[in-house]
């Protein structure tokens, strides 16, 4: 038996059901009536061939009765079209979808049956971000397939050498293979931080700490790479106790500084912190060039790089800036990034001092 048809058979069942009961009751309601009236007003007819039905009121009956149910049975088609197209519809893309077919999609003509129509839309929307997930599921496993393939080749190469006596062992070629180890030790962790969902499920270690003192730190850790590159490095810091995780605030700031040095070309960096009506912030801005613009929708997703970047860094993974986010949503805060008129980056640290 065909599912798709069960409603509309019990519908129709249902509407015709519904039409001779009301069939029955006018028969029968009139024949009672006109039987009173003969029987009990005065001037009622008297017994004989007047209380015997004629043929025009079997004519008149089988006439009312064939209308009503030729009019039944057309409300119960167009009823029962306007509920069940869409919800077949839904129930059809419902089964593609269940089989892997995430493209399917409910379809049915603007219908006045409002409650249908949300329905349907509920369910397009459902089945759009089910397809979204996926493509982002697959894309995820590809990229972190490929980051991760090239530092274990790298490590099997080495190792394979050295067992089949190609390389000797020496201290450098020692400290290669733990580079590598540390390489692929932070992007695991940057994989863990990113899946946290969104920053919610990732374990801060906060205190009330002195934030001047947190970014003066990342500055001394990188300023050796600054003045080899030539840059130039402007601090407005003030005295700012606030809670946070020092740690990680320190990880986000060296994200910050590491692109700055690998895509900054005025050589120019700004740091600032302040309190603002969204809490405390820390603002760092370069001379530019800046992001391009059609690139800022995806610039805090994973694994998002745009040409310009893979140009001048292809060691890079587009980790960097998802970590920054993901920290930043665990403090109950942001990150933001805007470009200024005269080119420059901004981006911008914001969390409440909770």
């Amino acid at each position: 038996m065909n599912r798709d048809s069960v409603l509309s058979r019990q519908i129709l069942t249902y509407m015709l059901l519904l039409t001779f009961m009301i069939i029955a009751i006018a028969v029968l309601g009139s024949w009672f009536f006109y039987s009173f009236i003969l029987d009990h007003l005065p001037g009622g007819a008297v017994e004989g061939d007047d209380e015997q039905m004629t043929m025009w009121d079997w004519v008149w009956i089988g006439t009312a009765t064939t209308i009503s149910l030729i009019i039944a049975i057309f409300l119960t088609i167009k009823l029962s079209s306007r509920i069940l197209t869409p919800l077949n519809a839904g129930a059809s893309s419902l089964r593609k979808i269940s089989q892997g077919q995430l493209d399917a999609r409910a379809y049915c003509a603007s219908s006045r049956l409002g409650e249908v129509n949300h329905l349907v839309t509920d369910f397009n929307e459902m089945a759009e971000k089910l397809q979204t997930l996926d493509i982002q599921r697959k894309s995820w496993n590809a990229a972190i397939a490929h980051e991760l393939r090239t530092p274990v080749t790298i490590l099997r190469g080495r190792l394979q050498g050295l067992v089949d006596g190609v390389f000797e062992p020496d201290p450098l070629l020692f400290n290669n293979l733990l580079k590598q180890t540390e390489g692929l030790t932070r992007l695991i962790e940057d994989l863990r931080v990113i899946s946290s969902d969104g920053g919610a499920g990732y374990t801060l270690y906060k205190s009330r700490t002195d934030l001047k003192g947190t970014i003066q730190d990342a500055l001394d850790t990188f300023m050796p790479e600054f003045k080899h590159n030539q840059f130039v490095i402007k601090t407005e810091l003030r005295e700012q106790r606030c809670v946070f995780d020092p740690l990680r605030i320190n990880q986000c700031l060296a994200v910050l500084f590491d692109n700055a040095l690998h895509y900054s070309t005025s050589r120019k960096l700004i740091v600032k912190n302040g309190v603002s009506d969204k809490g405390n912030y820390i603002l760092i801005e370069d001379g530019g060039p800046g992001i391009p613009r059609e690139f800022h929708d995806f610039l805090f997703q994973p694994f998002q790089r745009d040409n310009g970047a893979r140009d001048v860094n292809p060691e890079g993974c587009g980790l960097g800036l998802s970590v920054v986010k993901a920290i930043m949503l665990a403090h109950g805060g942001d990150v933001t990034y805007t470009l200024s008129k005269q080119n420059h980056s901004l981006f911008k640290l914001t969390w409440p001092d909770a």
